[in-house]
């Protein structure tokens, strides 16, 4: 059976080797992306089951939004889930629009991201 593949879409580098780290020892492939443009380029290449999306992301040419919108219209079983710092009703109401399954408010601590593997590795493949 192959592995669920995983997509960590976040420009600070530092929360991705540590979401990256603790996905790969639950047995999902994972790729990380620093920005809209990357993410979505391994996006294409990968074609993941998941994409796990930071909302803000004032380096890149375009925010985490936006990747939501551009992967689901490529692939609406793609499961998205949002780890942002922004706690503002109208993003998370926005992002759930656009089909986002779950947002979760960082810091993420590593029992919840432990928590997502098991239903990460329940989602159908694509």
């Amino acid at each position: 059976m192959d592995k669920k593949k995983v997509l960590i879409v976040d420009d600070e580098e530092n929360v991705c080797l540590f979401m990256k780290d603790i996905f790969e020892r639950g047995g999902l492939e994972t790729f990380t992306a620093l920005s809209g443009q990357d993410a979505m380029a391994i996006f294409a290449k990968h074609k993941p089951e998941v994409c796990i999306i930071d909302i803000h992301m004032p380096f890149s040419e375009f925010d985490g939004m936006e990747v939501i919108r551009r992967v689901k219209n490529i692939n609406n079983k793609t499961v998205c889930i949002v780890v942002s710092r922004i706690d503002d009703k109208d993003k998370i109401s926005a992002a759930m629009a656009l089909g986002t399954e779950k947002y979760l408010l960082k810091p993420v601590s590593v029992g919840e991201m432990i928590g997502l593997i098991g239903r990460l590795k329940a989602v159908p493949a694509n």
